[in-house]
């Protein structure tokens, strides 16, 4: 089991907890960062990356595990409060290779929800590696908003 983080070179959520990977940060706490997708569900889709690199969570040390969801609870409500039209969030975890983890390296996917968004919420799922990334200008525009309530 990995406590501290280790990191490798290839793995593009260990870029980003050393800087070495472009991104928008939204906030980090203690080690832990929340970025914005480069392919969101939804606006405002966040990822939250574990400090450690390992690909489930029941790898993470007890303390990371609780951190990590004590501050995704955080950031929901900063998503709720920044968005007007955000009622709700829907937080999902792929738990490893089989479950649909694309990248293994443990990380929780907060995806803001709006009353109305139900179709365009599951399509996005299904197609969202086949449609392009979202502009770095929206990017910026959303990261900003966000910001601004951490």
């Amino acid at each position: 089991m990995n406590r501290v983080f280790t990191g490798t070179q290839s793995c593009i959520f260990c870029q980003i907890n050393r800087d070495q990977s472009a991104h928008f940060l939204i906030a980090k706490s203690n080690g832990l960062k929340a970025v914005l997708d480069i392919r969101p569900i939804t606006e405002g889709h966040l990822l939250i990356l574990s400090r450690s690199h390992v690909s489930h969570l029941e790898e993470l040390h007890d303390d990371e595990y609780k951190e990590l969801f004590s501050f995704a609870k955080k950031l929901g409500q900063k998503v709720i409060e920044a968005f007007d039209d955000v009622n709700d969030y829907t937080l999902v975890v792929n738990n490893g290779k089989y479950s649909g983890q694309h990248i293994p390296h443990a990380h929780i996917h907060l995806i803001p929800r709006r009353k109305w968004d139900n179709i365009n919420f599951y399509w996005r799922l299904l197609t969202r590696f086949i449609n392009p990334t979202v502009s770095k200008r929206r990017l910026l525009k959303v990261s900003q908003k966000l910001k601004s309530h951490f």
